[in-house]
């Protein structure tokens, strides 16, 4: 059940992603030529978190070391986002709420799966052995 609970929060996570990559056209069109790259960057970016949210969310310890890198770059994201509140940056409250909600949703589905157990089933499946955890398979 814990990972059935954590495939739909990571889902969840992956659609958001998606809706952010939709609603960012509009942001690489009107851009200016110097921020263009910049808009296009972050435009692609919100695909490929929504593919690597939708891989943990189906394959939780396929994958050693993922869960922990999108774990920091949401925490790493909300904490700049909150220290640039200070400077009126602007959108700064938003993108902290958003990656800080998204970091709390990623860690509750990393303990819920157990992710943190990647690192030890990468060992065995060099090693040849086999475990199952839940539904994934490695």
């Amino acid at each position: 059940m814990a990972v059935k609970i954590a495939r739909w929060i990571m889902l969840f996570c992956a659609l958001s992603a998606i809706v952010a990559f939709i609603s960012s056209f509009e942001n690489v069109v009107t851009a200016s030529t110097n921020q263009k790259i910049v808009e296009l960057w972050r435009l692609l970016g919100f695909i490929v978190f929504a593919g690597i949210f939708t891989l943990l969310a189906f394959n939780p310890t396929r994958y050693v070391g993922i869960w922990e890198l999108v774990i920091f770059h949401k925490l790493a994201m909300a904490v700049s986002a909150f220290v640039l509140i200070k400077d009126n940056a602007e959108g700064a409250g938003f993108i902290g709420l958003i990656d800080g909600s998204l970091a709390v949703l990623i860690v509750i589905a990393y303990f819920l799966t157990k992710g943190y157990a990647s690192w030890r089933f990468s060992r065995k499946r060099r090693n040849g052995e086999t475990t199952q955890v839940g539904n994934d398979q490695t």
